[in-house]
């Protein structure tokens, strides 16, 4: 009896067993109001983007009407002459004393002339100045002259001087002519200023320059490097490619800044 109960026990274990096994698996449930969770994609990545290879015209050559100028040349008026070539930057002119120190900057070039300073351009209005009571510009008309003017002759002319200020007879008076260079005349003109060019002391005034001579004073040629504050009025503006000299009497003054002041240096022309 004990064995027949024992077998149907084990009997009803099997089938349970089996029930369980056999029973499908039910989805999660979720309760009602909660939020749906979605599934989690990935984003597909793109393929990697290969850029195209750069194209290049061999040689490196330009389009057409695109030239390069050929190394060297210049703006039309300001050529070289052929074979010509540039003076060395540490220059001192041919006469030159040793006190004169040499041009360290190199030289502006312009119709065929090289253009020395010691300072940088600095343009600046050029306004002319009127140097004093008695002084005239030129062209300037007097019916007659100070009892105080003296005759200066030279190259077969006769000037009359007086402060300064050359005349010569004209229209029944006097007008007032250029300052002929190499004249020497009796007495330097009030309110002269003194300037120094290497180891000489030059006399200034009313754009003309003084040397000491036998019996008086020489009016000489505007020494290379001088620096002035003031220009008479009768200068002419110059214009070489961009720079604008001014010339009085023949010299050409460059526009510069010294001593924090506009003012003009006399410039070295050479070939």
């Amino acid at each position: 009896m004990n064995d027949i109960r024992g077998i149907f026990l084990l009997l009803v274990i099997m089938g349970s067993t089996a029930t369980a096994q056999e029973r499908p698996t039910r989805p999660a449930q979720t309760r009602p109001g909660a939020p749906a969770q979605r599934p989690q994609v990935q984003p597909a990545r793109p393929p990697a983007q290969q850029r195209p290879p750069i194209q290049r015209p061999p040689g490196n050559t330009r389009p057409p009407g695109n030239t390069r100028p050929p190394t060297g040349t210049r703006p039309p008026g300001n050529t070289r002459p052929p074979g010509h070539t540039r003076p060395p930057i540490s220059h001192r002119p041919p006469g030159w004393s040793s006190h004169r120190p040499p041009y360290t900057r190199p030289p502006h070039y312009w119709g065929g002339h090289h253009y020395y300073a010691y300072h940088h351009y600095y343009y600046h209005p050029y306004r002319p100045y009127i140097f004093g009571p008695s002084w005239h510009p030129l062209g300037f008309f007097l019916s007659a002259v100070a009892a105080s003017a003296t005759i200066v002759a030279i190259n077969n002319m006769e000037y009359r001087y007086d402060a300064g200020v050359f005349y010569e007879p004209a229209n029944g008076g006097y007008q007032v002519v250029a300052p002929p260079i190499g004249a020497i005349v009796p007495s330097l003109p009030p309110d002269n200023v003194p300037v120094v060019v290497g180891d000489v002391t030059y006399y200034y005034y009313g754009g003309v320059f003084y040397l000491p001579a036998q019996n008086g004073y020489q009016l000489v040629a505007a020494p290379a490097g001088a620096i002035v504050y003031n220009l008479p009025d009768g200068c002419t503006q110059v214009q070489a490619g961009t720079i604008t000299y001014l010339q009085y009497n023949g010299d050409y003054y460059q526009p510069i800044q010294f001593n924090g002041q506009p003012a003009y240096e006399v410039v070295d022309i050479e070939q």
